[in-house]
């Protein structure tokens, strides 16, 4: 506007419309240092799942058929983790994300105390491209944002033959696992977005 309206240049409308000031140029970002990327590695497994199974069926409501499903296919474990000053154990439902050859790169891990907030989040190193899912042989992919929003649901529809279609948690609200679940699957041609409102 101001070009056109004063017949100014590009330049002389910016320093018009910076009151005649010339402004300053920014400075150089700083190069952050390269941090050296450690290698994914699954938390420790605890010798039963006796408090994911509890939490997961009779706090969240999801399937004992459905649980059971996903830890038979080594997709879903309990953890136990020492705190940093190995005074405590901590216990997680972990969320297990595999690759084409069926070689773990993510895990989502999810607390299962129902007193105050609970902690959930990815592990380190993971690879947002294969988290949480299951890959069957229909056309459909189902989405969601958090593997206990996907559980919810397939127990809802345990009994339409849940199996045959394909299901993915982003665990965050990156679409990476979303993009590579439709890459490998050409098959794949409807998606159905199940997200929350938030």
């Amino acid at each position: 506007f101001v070009q056109n309206f004063y017949g100014l240049s590009f330049p002389e409308a910016v320093t018009k419309l910076l009151g005649g000031e010339q402004g300053e140029a920014y400075s150089k970002v700083k190069e952050r240092k390269q941090t050296e990327r450690k290698d994914f590695i699954l938390p420790p497994k605890n010798s039963d799942m006796r408090r994911v199974f509890a939490y997961l069926i009779k706090n969240r409501y999801i399937d004992r058929d459905v649980v059971s499903f996903f830890a038979k296919q080594k997709l879903l474990y309990e953890s136990c983790e020492l705190s940093a000053d190995k005074t405590k154990e901590y216990h997680n439902a972990v969320f297990v994300g595999c690759d084409e050859n069926e070689v773990p790169r993510h895990a989502h891990k999810r607390g299962i105390y129902s007193k105050g907030k609970s902690f959930k989040g990815n592990v380190k190193s993971s690879n947002p491209c294969y988290s949480f899912h299951y890959t069957g042989t229909s056309n459909k992919l189902y989405v969601f944002e958090a593997p206990i929003d996907m559980l919810s649901f397939i127990t809802i529809y345990k009994y339409t033959h849940w199996q045959k279609h394909s299901y993915v948690a982003l665990c965050g609200v990156s679409e990476q696992a979303m993009l590579k679940i439709l890459e490998i699957n050409h098959n794949i041609n409807y998606v159905l977005l199940c997200l929350d409102h938030d």
